[in-house]
C-alpha cells in the first residue's frame, strides 16, 4: 500500500533570505508575477483572495500576497 508525500518541498531560495518578512524576493515584478500565477495554479491561495506582487519596503525586492478580493459565504 502506497503513500503520498504529505510534506512540503523547502524552495532553496529560502534558503539566503535577505528580507527580515523571510519571504522569497524576486528582483523584477515580472518574476513576482510569475510567481504569483503559480502560486495560483498549485491552490496557494486562501478562499476570496487573489496573489499579488508587492515591492518590499524592507528590502526593495518584490514578494508576493493574498490580498482579499471577496468575502467567502460560509
Amino acid at each position: 500500500m502506497g503513500s503520498t508525500a504529505t510534506r512540503k518541498r523547502i524552495d532553496p531560495r529560502r534558503l539566503e533570505v535577505k528580507c527580515e518578512t523571510h519571504k522569497i524576493g524576486y528582483a523584477t515584478r515580472d518574476a513576482a508575477l510569475d510567481a504569483c500565477e503559480g502560486q495560483m495554479t498549485r491552490g496557494s491561495v486562501e478562499p476570496g483572495c487573489h496573489i499579488e506582487p508587492y515591492r518590499c519596503d524592507s528590502c526593495g525586492d518584490w514578494h508576493t500576497r493574498n490580498r482579499r478580493i471577496t468575502f467567502p459565504r460560509d
